[in-house]
């Protein structure tokens, strides 16, 4: 058997110096998304009926009542903006109210406090959001292997 570089240290090239078997296929950066990406039926051979089932608009995945499909993948993007508008709107507010109140505090927020506040908020919501993405892609990958039929 022949070793072919394989442009990438992930699966094919782990352990062996970034080299697979000929036989192997190939996981680089020229594929969508990350190695055994479950939204590409290429890597798992998904059939087409799950990309449809996850094309679903966002007010039939509202009202599927089997869970079929999620629908917080499909308002994450929105529901961040959301809440990086809030968190912005209400540490300017709160820097304005303080600058109402008394000015060498207000500035002394304005400066510090709401900027801080700002980004540990934001941080914290981002975190939140991304471990739910998680959860998510762990439950896409896992309905993927099990439809291959290498999870049971």
């Amino acid at each position: 058997m022949t070793e072919q570089p394989s442009g990438s240290a992930w699966p094919g090239g782990a352990g062996r110096g970034g080299y697979r078997s000929a036989g192997q296929p190939s996981y680089g950066a020229a594929q969508a998304g990350y190695p055994g990406d479950p939204a590409d039926p290429g890597v798992y051979g998904a059939p087409r009926q799950q990309a449809a089932a996850s094309s679903k608009g966002f007010i039939s995945a509202l009202f599927d009542f089997g869970f079929t499909s999620f629908v917080t993948p499909k308002v994450v993007k929105v529901l961040y903006a959301l809440i990086v508008i809030v968190v912005g709107l209400s540490a300017l507010g709160f820097a304005i109210v303080m600058l109402a109140t008394n000015v060498l505090f207000g500035l002394i927020i304005l400066v510090i406090g709401a900027p801080l506040y700002f980004l540990v908020v934001t941080a914290l919501y981002r975190i939140t959001l991304e471990f739910f993405m998680v959860i998510f892609r762990m439950a896409e990958d896992i309905r993927a292997l099990r439809e291959r039929g290498e999870y049971r």
